[in-house]
């Protein structure tokens, strides 16, 4: 009984079956496209990869991706009807959270406005808040969006999060569902999105949203392109209702060459570059997977495809 290793987003697929057979060397891995005997397959790694060119795999028993986002293969007509389990590191991804926590630094510490300065050759400095009277606020509060804000409560910056379903927490101060968006909003001085992309959170970034931040506030969304309206961001920077944004994902990507987010002065724009799966990340979520259903137990980390996550 085999895992089928479809193209990865990044590396060989000999570097990624090497790297899960270091955590479980009893797999049989099948290399598309020698896929062998459908009826062997009874799991899928996906990466980068047009699911309308399976074979029909009768025995398979759940799919998982090479990376945290599933909105692509929740929203995918040729996806198997099996479980959809996600390879996200349970207890997050040291890259993310580094990513998260330089980005609110930068904002913080007016990072946009001392090189829009250093351009001008202006010296000048800008007045800085200590951190506890910085309020930063996380969108989602998942596996990737709680180690960095457990890390900058711990740096003594006033973190809150707000989520989708009721949720305490004795550091973050939560903010639940659609009724406590706005206030959440009106308290966050620095924004993080780290949401799922779902059928609710698609163009959550929009102007009503991003006009019930404080003056002054920024934006940093690590989560996808589709979640920000490009143009209702710039008409709020443009004004100075928003002081600047660091888009780590767009919409398209890559972005488009004529889009005025590329030269804005407040925009930051990076190559979604926040975390990069790699065979040493995802082999061990791989093997816990298998062994698990191997044993005849639940998937822990399945995904809720009602939810979309």
């Amino acid at each position: 009984m085999a895992l089928l290793l479809t193209p990865p987003v990044q590396g060989t697929l000999e570097t990624w079956r090497d790297g899960i057979l270091a955590e479980i060397p009893d797999l049989d891995i099948r290399l598309w496209p020698d896929v062998g005997d459908p009826a062997d397959i009874l799991y899928l790694l996906v990466g980068r990869f047009d699911l309308a060119e399976l074979p029909e795999l009768p025995n398979l028993r759940f799919v998982m991706p090479m990376f945290a986002g599933i909105d692509h293969l929740v929203s995918n007509p040729n996806m198997p009807d099996v479980p959809l389990v996600r390879t996200g590191p349970p207890a997050g991804d040291p890259a993310m959270t580094e990513y998260a926590v330089l980005h609110v630094l930068r904002h913080h510490r007016h990072m946009p406005d001392y090189l829009a300065q250093q351009r001008r050759k202006d010296w000048k400095v800008i007045p800085q808040k200590l951190p506890k009277d910085q309020r930063v606020g996380f969108m989602g509060f998942g596996t990737m969006a709680e180690p960095p804000a457990r890390v900058l409560h711990n740096l003594e910056f006033d973190v809150a999060a707000w989520v989708r379903t009721d949720k305490t927490d004795p550091d973050i101060t939560m903010f639940c569902g659609p009724d406590q968006l706005g206030p959440f909003l009106a308290r966050t001085d620095i924004l993080v999105c780290l949401l799922p992309l779902t059928d609710a959170t698609e163009g959550i970034l929009n102007a009503q949203t991003l006009a019930q931040l404080p003056q002054g506030a920024s934006l940093v969304n690590l989560g996808r392109g589709a979640h920000l309206i490009d143009d209702d961001l710039i008409a709020m920077l443009d004004s100075g209702h928003m002081s600047a944004a660091t888009l780590d994902a767009t919409k398209p990507e890559p972005l488009p060459q004529e889009s005025p987010l590329w030269l804005h002065e407040r925009v930051t724009i990076m190559p979604h570059t926040a975390r990069r799966v790699r065979p040493d990340t995802v082999g061990p979520q791989v093997a816990e997977a298998v062994r698990l259903d191997r044993a005849g137990k639940p998937q822990i980390w399945a995904v809720d495809r009602s939810a979309g996550y």
